[in-house]
């Protein structure tokens, strides 16, 4: 597999999946089949996976699981369709339709995470290790991501940038507490989890989130020291990349941030320089 078949994925799932391959479907127990090691997805909600379940009782499983065997004993490793095998297993069927395919562990896991988000399975958390994921083993770039994806290059960027918050703050994310919109406000705050906490108390929309992280962020901006300021604006001019000074006592932080290990190398590049 390479990163051409990131934009395909649904096709080449679909493919694999559809009546018309019905000869290479077989039925298999659902207690032969071991979780997938590169599923990116943490959290399934119990409720939705009830209902999947009921529904499985009465029409069965419509679309296969995709499947490798597992070395030389009778069993097999799941590749996607994790929800379908949980609410198979719930709905107590004593087989399931399935694919058996071929593939490297670099395939097991590109595809695991590709499927994930294509088909809007993850959390805006789990979405964002998924593209670092993809981005540190696989060496796309944000471009690439974005490209394969079929997501724009400022989603992505957003999205990375999640990971930088507070763990406080992610708990809340994965919880359900924070929307993608509310976490993305949130970013490169200097009180993130005190503005968080401010969102979930009052029950903030997005717009609100917005507005009052803005006013924050433009009363902390005017106390900045117009020195401190250009010695930031001269960091950025020399790496370039955006840099920030957060002063603490007679001494202070330089924050430097990059977007991709590209712009880190070349960083890198300069100072060894």
């Amino acid at each position: 597999m390479n990163k051409s078949l990131g934009r395909g994925l649904s096709a080449f799932l679909d493919d694999l999946e559809s009546d018309d391959r019905s000869d290479s479907v077989i039925k298999i127990s659902p207690s032969r089949v071991q979780p997938n090691p590169f599923q990116p997805r943490q959290i399934f909600n119990e409720e939705s996976l009830d209902s999947l379940a009921e529904s499985i009782k009465r029409k069965g499983v419509l679309q296969p699981i995709l499947v490798i065997k597992c070395g030389d004993n009778d069993g097999y490793q799941l590749i996607a369709g994790e929800r379908r095998l949980r609410a198979s297993k719930i709905a107590g069927l004593d087989e399931i339709p399935a694919i058996v395919v071929d593939l490297s562990e670099k395939d097991q896991l590109e595809i695991s995470i590709l499927e994930n988000i294509q088909r809007e399975d993850l959390n805006p958390l789990e979405e964002a290790k998924a593209y670092r994921r993809l981005m540190d083993e696989f060496q796309y770039t944000q471009e690439e991501l974005s490209e394969s994806l079929g997501k724009s290059r400022s989603h992505v960027a957003n999205m990375l940038r999640l990971l930088s918050l507070p763990d406080e703050v992610k708990v809340l994310i994965n919880d359900g507490k924070l929307s993608f919109g509310h976490a993305r406000t949130l970013v490169g705050t200097d009180n993130a989890l005190e503005m968080a906490q401010c969102i979930v108390n009052q029950s903030l929309n997005v717009r609100q989130a917005e507005n009052i992280t803005r006013q924050r962020k433009i009363s902390n901006s005017s106390r900045v020291d117009p020195e401190i300021s250009n010695v930031a604006d001269q960091i950025s001019s020399l790496t370039g990349l955006k840099s920030n000074i957060k002063l603490r006592g007679s001494g202070g932080v330089i924050e430097i941030n990059f977007d991709n290990f590209q712009e880190l190398d070349s960083f890198m590049a300069k100072l060894n320089r």
